[in-house]
Parts: structure tokens; sequence; C-alpha cells
């Protein structure tokens, strides 16, 4: 419990928030291979194998750091109301 005393919830969420909203904004996709049966009998299974690609907008990647960073701030901000 002493990391979450150091550091507010709400610092850690952000920071997390901050490297994957980056990680959106860099890379901008992402692929998957995805396996279906389409034949399952007791002597042939037939199946194949897809690949899939999920996308986003680069605009949401920006917002999930922007909410990051508030996030962060506000974090600072009620640790140094605390401290005082």
């Amino acid at each position: 419990m002493r990391i979450v005393n150091s550091m507010s919830i709400f610092r850690i969420i952000g920071i997390v928030l901050l490297v994957l909203g980056i990680a959106m904004i860099a890379t901008g996709s992402f692929q998957f291979r995805e396996k279906k049966k389409i034949l399952d009998t007791n002597t042939v299974d037939i199946s194949t194998t897809e690949n899939k690609i999920v996308t986003w907008p680069r605009i949401a990647g920006v917002a999930v750091a922007v909410g990051g960073i508030v996030l962060i701030v506000i974090g600072r901000n009620s640790r140094s109301k605390t401290a005082v």
C-alpha cells in the first residue's frame, strides 16, 4: 500500500493511459489470427485461419493520451493539497 500512498491512484491510471495513448498513436492498429472450424466430424476436422485487423482513428489515441495527462495533473494537485 506504500506505492498507492506515495503515488495517487489518479497518477497511476494517468501514466497507464498516457503510455496506451502514445502506443495507439504510434501503431494505429493491431492484427491477430482467429482459427475457425468449418467442419468437425469424428474423422475429419477442417479449419481455417483468418487474419483480423483492428484499427482505430489517431484522434482516439490523442484523446486517451490527453485523458492520461489530465489524470496525472489531478493526481499531482490532490497530492500537493494533502501535503499542506
